[in-house]
């Protein structure tokens, strides 16, 4: 953060001249215009929560790729169908193995059905560790869920923006260049969510969320993307 008579504002981290950036200019964003950014977006993320909390939760579901129940549910029971499987093939061979040391099955008919027994088993233990990874996934994105809707309940209590709550909110903050002049200049704010990134919240689209009078004759909207 920087600061020109007393005016806090953060400058690209991305400049090309100053740090080898990619970004061709210079541009900034003030500390306060983007206090009430994120304060205005926060409350509308708020409004949905409390006002269809099912709907809130589908949106997070969709952008972190999470298991919806139906597809957890499939998960689950392939695996139980595979760890029956497997214990199948293990009572099968080790009939096989009694049947062949008691001379009713030959060697040459034991050799063929171990083996077969065996690539079953090993396609069956690939499998299991592939539904497990699922399930493994699904429980992740469920407590990431959780942690993301406790600290916007924490905001809806607070509904002030502290350092501790950003830091559970907020991955990163992109700051795009400002466009247009005098009083059309416009600039894009995208906030990236903890374990969700770009939410887009339901809400007439490209409308501003802040329009600040920057000096006589300038006036500059912000908009989130």
């Amino acid at each position: 953060m920087n600061s020109i008579n007393h005016i806090r504002f953060f400058s690209c981290s991305n400049y090309s001249k100053d740090y080898r950036g990619t970004c061709p200019t210079r541009h900034y964003v003030r500390a306060d215009s983007l206090e009430q950014v994120l304060l205005l977006e926060f409350r509308r993320m708020s409004k949905l929560l409390v006002s269809d909390e099912d709907a809130f939760a589908e949106l997070f579901a969709q952008k972190t790729g999470q298991l919806h129940q139906q597809e957890r549910s499939h998960a689950n029971t392939e695996l139980q169908k595979v760890l029956c499987r497997m214990e199948d093939l293990t009572r099968l061979y080790e009939r096989l193995y009694e049947d062949n040391v008691s001379g009713k099955v030959t060697d040459e008919w034991f050799l063929q059905l171990s083996h077969k027994y065996e690539v079953e088993r090993m396609d069956l233990k690939t499998k299991t560790a592939r539904l497990r990874q699922q399930l493994a996934e699904a429980d992740s994105a469920e407590q990431d869920q959780q942690r993301f809707l406790r600290a916007v309940r924490k905001f809806l209590e607070m509904d002030t923006l502290t350092a501790p709550l950003l830091s559970e909110l907020v991955e990163k903050i992109i700051i795009h260049e400002t466009e247009g002049t005098g009083r059309n200049r416009t600039q894009r704010i995208e906030i990236c969510y903890r374990f969700v990134g770009y939410l887009d919240i339901p809400e007439a689209p490209q409308s501003p969320i802040y329009q600040e009078h920057i000096r006589q004759g300038v006036e500059q909207a912000f908009y989130t993307a």
